[in-house]
């Protein structure tokens, strides 16, 4: 991962000047989720701009936790205010826990549609949805394994604490859990039904977007193209065309 991140363009105001064409072929199937899917992750046919401005910061190398989004985007904010210009955090995040950084530097321009087509189908797999509860030994229940040196003390332990009241054995447990918790795998799986559209074509997006933004990504373009899309097993090749700068 990159150590030295230009985020510059983040404090200047957009200008969507730019005219471009975005090529993307899946390499593999796509699970492109645009809602809150509940117990069903039902795909769309052509990815939203949420999920471009997904695939534009995994292009750029941003791969950031919730926790430095937030610090990002409350700079933003400030920025912003000076500039006369309202941000909220509720609307970029709609649809998923997602908080995207680069929204207003770009915006799909026409109809998206497909060339070099020559097949595309969907269908329904089990996929292994990751949950993590790190404030809480709740979070064993959901683990297959732990390290073998914690499998002993705990069964002792949670065995002896049953015996406590509700409050006092859920207490200990917790302090135990998180002293632990290097040793404990980061998230426990749970098999749920998601849909695929397994596309042999190239999807055509036209984009306006800001200059700086179309540098940066022209440059990044072309030392690598492959990137995800919708999710991390989605593989897609990128080609940004036909800008005017």
């Amino acid at each position: 991962m990159e150590r030295n991140i230009d985020l510059s363009i983040l404090r200047k105001l957009p200008e969507l000047q730019t005219q471009a064409v975005l090529e993307i072929r899946p390499l593999a199937p796509l699970s492109m989720v645009g809602e809150m899917p509940g117990s069903f992750y039902k795909t769309m046919k052509y990815p939203s701009k949420k999920m471009l401005c997904g695939l534009f910061e995994n292009m750029l190398g941003w791969h950031f936790d919730n926790k430095l989004r937030l610090e990002i985007f409350k700079d933003m904010t400030k920025v912003r205010k000076k500039q006369k210009i309202e941000l909220k955090k509720e609307q970029l995040k709609h649809g998923s826990t997602y908080l995207p950084l680069l929204m207003e530097y770009f915006d799909i321009s026409g109809n998206i549609s497909l060339k070099e087509f020559k097949s595309m189908f969907n269908y329904s797999d089990l996929w292994n949805r990751g949950y993590r509860r790190s404030d809480s030994n709740k979070h064993l229940n959901g683990c297959r394994n732990i390290d073998v040196s914690l499998v002993a003390e705990r069964y002792n332990l949670f065995t002896k604490w049953n015996d406590l009241s509700s409050k006092e054995s859920e207490s200990k447990k917790d302090e135990w859990f998180k002293y632990n918790i290097g040793k404990i795998p980061c998230f426990y799986t749970s098999p749920t039904p998601r849909e695929y559209i397994c596309l042999d074509a190239v999807m055509e997006i036209p984009i306006t977007l800001d200059l700086m933004l179309a540098e940066k990504l022209l440059t990044k373009n072309r030392i690598s193209s492959i990137c995800y899309l919708g999710n991390s097993e989605g593989w897609v090749n990128v080609e940004l065309k036909q800008v005017n700068i």
